[in-house]
Formats: C-alpha cells, structure tokens, sequence
C-alpha cells in the first residue's frame, strides 16, 4: 500500500467516527429531550397533582419507550460501527429490562422503585458517555446518579420537584446538543 492510499484510508476512517459521534450526539440530544420533557413533566405533576401525574405516567411511560426504541434502531442502522451497534444493543436491553421485568414483575414502589430506576438510567448516560468518550454524557449520568442519591436520602419529601428539575435540566442539555450539533 502506498503512502497516500493509507493517508486517504486513515481520513476516511476519522471521517466516519466523526460523522458517528455526530449521530450518537443528535440521538443523546433527542433521547434527552423527549425523556427529560417526559421526566419534568411527570415529575412535577406528580408534585402538583398526584392522580393526574399517574394517568399520565400510564401513557407516557409506554410511549417514550416505543419512541426512544425506534430512535436508537434508526441511529443503529446508520451507525454502523461496532461501537454504534454496542450503544444500541446496550439501550435495547435496558428498554427490554424495563419492559418486560420491571413493570410486569417488579413495578416501581414508592420512592425507592422509582430511586432504583433512575439509578439504572444514570448508569446507563455515565456508560455510553464513557464509551464514546463524550464527557458530558458521562458527567450528565454521575450527576444524576449523585443527585438521585442525595433527594433520595437527605430529601425525600423534595424528591419529585428535584426530578422535575432535572427533567427540565435533561431537557435544556438535550437541546443544546441539537443546536450545537445541527447549526
């Protein structure tokens, strides 16, 4: 091989984790924005208005799911890198976890069910931050993480309005994701 046909391979190839990242940062934005509209939403229905909240946790919940699995199957078929089908497998699990154990058989009781799933979501932003090395995805999830943690044990009468906040936070990130990747 000659010196400019590995130059010519090696730019094609940084051109297409460019253009990968690019993909996974537009799905991060737009799982961000649907899941931290949903959140905030529900989240501080839930504050304002329990019986509503749970009426629209019924429908929401189902809905975004659907949504974020055919946004992660699209950007997967797009990406197709290792890395790219990793991240959606990885998703994929966890909505089927979700899915299928979790609500059927262990639906979210009080405060600490819903703790432990917002635990799980944390983990999942901190993991695939750190696996495509996009900093902050990865801080957005440990923020989570310790913030669940900290309403959860020191605030629990303040942790439905502390969600709803970070659904809006989760949100207003997404956002700028869009922006900053799509302008």
């Amino acid at each position: 091989m000659k010196r400019e046909e590995a130059k010519a391979l090696w730019r094609n190839l940084e051109e297409t984790e460019r253009e990968t990242r690019l993909r996974l940062a537009l799905l991060g934005g737009w799982i961000l924005v649907l899941w931290g509209g949903i959140w905030a939403m529900g989240s501080l229905l839930t504050v304002w208005s329990p019986g509503m909240a749970g009426r629209f946790w019924t429908v929401a919940s189902p809905l975004g799911g659907l949504l974020s699995f055919y946004l992660g199957f699209r950007q997967g078929v797009r990406v197709r890198t290792p890395l790219g089908l990793q991240t959606f497998y990885f998703w994929s699990l966890l909505t089927l976890f979700f899915l299928l154990h979790w609500i059927f058989l262990l639906p979210p009781k009080g405060l600490e069910g819903e703790s432990f799933l917002i635990s799980l979501v944390a983990f999942a932003y901190a993991y695939v931050g750190t696996l495509w090395q996009i900093p902050g995805i990865t801080w957005a999830g440990l923020g989570l993480f310790a913030l669940d943690l900290l309403l959860f044990r020191l605030f629990p009468e303040h942790f439905h309005l502390g969600m709803g906040l970070v659904g809006l936070l989760g949100l207003a990130y997404g956002g700028r994701l869009l922006w900053r990747w799509t302008r």
